[in-house]
């Protein structure tokens, strides 16, 4: 029941991103008097829905009702839906419009917030859950879209813990660059996708959810095509697309921490979870990267996805400014979040496995299988490195030092860092050539997939 014509804008997206007639309301009459006046529907709409087929349960904030404000009956709104979605075992999806709580109410609306925080952390890691930020989402409210699977904003809203205002004048920073959805899509990584319209925002919706609800489907892909534009020197993108079925490949946070590439894809139908080390924006792996691979691993342990990693990496970023402790934690954090991970775990070494980015990605300890592509590289260090620390008086020796630094560096790389070196010592699984990596790659997350 339509209640309200101020209503209208929260149901009309409600409805954009939903299947036809397929929306119930739920608590549709509830309705609260303050010092501030009515809010017919309490300034939330809660139902559920389907979204492909896929049923949902889903709240909106209005932001036309009282600014949007949450108060008691509102949160108990949202904290009803959160809580049924998670009995009937179906995604939550958020849309928050807020301007915060609704401050009339007083510890009536602080309570309020405590039963929505809890409700929604009680749902992670059960069944998925996405917020939405439509317009602004000030305030407790804002620490909602960072307790979820995953936080889609359009282009135009806000997130911040206090006004934007009150927040820039601390700082001194122009209110318009504070909280925006550029920012936590770029620098923070709180948001994982943007879009500009409620289709642009349907389409995204639609393809996190079949690759969180349906763990397989027929490929119209073949499971033996060889991939012969791979080589070497190849993009991490293009291998990526390559690899995994025709056009399955769905990123996330493309923008934060670019040396790290995560997302969903089908590999012969099979739903897995991208992570990828980037060379071509950083040969090493920063503390923002590891983040962003700590909450994409988090993500696919509580859905039971296998896990592909692509390395290409020469370890952590080394410079004083990166031993503040921030890194050091960061990356603690992502190699405990793969190592207690029960998921099955393929990797393939395309180019560079240096240090830390053979031990967290492709080391034996931590996946079930791996595999490097005929020309990579891996070692404790690059290969210059380790011929000075082994060779260092005969390179000084030299009158053609960076002749004989490089020719050395050569001659320990092929004898102890090639791929098929490291394979003859058990530690990779496989060496092959760049065209089969599809085909192998198959084959090991089908094995692995049903590992216990």
């Amino acid at each position: 029941m339509e209640n309200s014509a101020s209503i209208l804008a929260a149901y009309k997206l409600i409805r954009a991103i939903t299947d036809d007639s397929s929306f119930i309301e739920t608590l549709t009459l509830v309705q609260g008097k303050s010092l501030l006046g009515e809010a017919a529907g309490e300034g939330v709409i809660s139902g559920f829905a389907t979204i492909d087929d896929i049923q949902v349960g889903i709240f909106a904030n209005n932001s036309e009702v009282l600014s949007g404000s949450i108060g008691k009956k509102s949160a108990k709104k949202i904290s009803k839906t959160i809580e049924d979605a998670v009995k009937m075992n179906v995604p939550v999806i958020g849309i928050l419009d807020t301007s915060g709580a609704r401050f009339a109410e007083g510890i009536k609306a602080m309570e309020g917030y405590g039963g929505i925080i809890k409700a929604l952390n009680l749902a992670y890691g059960n069944v998925p859950t996405i917020m939405i930020l439509k317009g602004n989402c000030f305030g407790m409210a804002s620490y909602l879209a960072a307790s979820c699977d995953f936080c889609i904003a359009f282009d135009k809203a806000r997130l911040a813990t206090s006004s934007p205002l009150i927040l820039a004048a601390q700082t001194k920073v122009d209110t318009d660059k504070v909280g925006t959805a550029k920012v936590h899509y770029e620098e923070t990584g709180i948001v994982s996708r943007i879009v500009s319209d409620e289709a642009e925002l349907r389409d995204c919706l639609r393809n996190m959810l079949d690759y969180l609800m349906v763990s397989e489907k027929d490929s119209v892909d073949n499971p033996n095509r060889v991939c012969n534009s791979l080589c070497a020197t190849s993009s991490m993108r293009d291998i990526i697309t390559e690899s995994m079925d025709k056009n399955s490949f769905f990123e996330i946070k493309s923008e934060f921490a670019k040396e790290v590439v995560v997302g969903f894809a089908r590999l012969n139908g099979m739903s897995v979870g991208i992570i990828a080390t980037d060379s071509s924006q950083n040969e090493r792996l920063t503390d923002k990267g590891a983040r962003k691979i700590t909450d994409f691993v988090s993500g696919c342990i509580l859905h039971c996805m296998p896990i592909v990693n692509f390395v290409d990496c020469k370890g952590v970023e080394n410079n004083l400014q990166s031993e503040n402790g921030t890194l050091i934690k960061d990356v603690a954090d992502m190699l405990y979040s793969y190592n207690v991970s029960d998921n099955a775990k393929i990797s393939v070494i395309t180019g560079n496995a240096i240090g830390l980015g053979y031990v967290a990605f492709a080391s034996k300890r931590s996946v079930d299988y791996s595999i490097a592509w005929d020309s990579a590289y891996i070692g404790m260090l690059d290969s210059v490195a380790t011929a000075n620390l082994i060779y260092g008086d005969q390179i000084a020796a030299a009158k053609d030092k960076a002749s004989v630094e490089a020719e050395l560096a050569k001659s320990y790389a092929e004898e102890n860092c090639s791929a098929s070196a490291v394979a003859e010592s058990g530690y990779i699984d496989n060496v092959i050539l760049p065209p089969l990596t599809r085909q192998y790659l198959i084959a090991a997350v089908m094995m692995f997939s049903a590992k216990r």
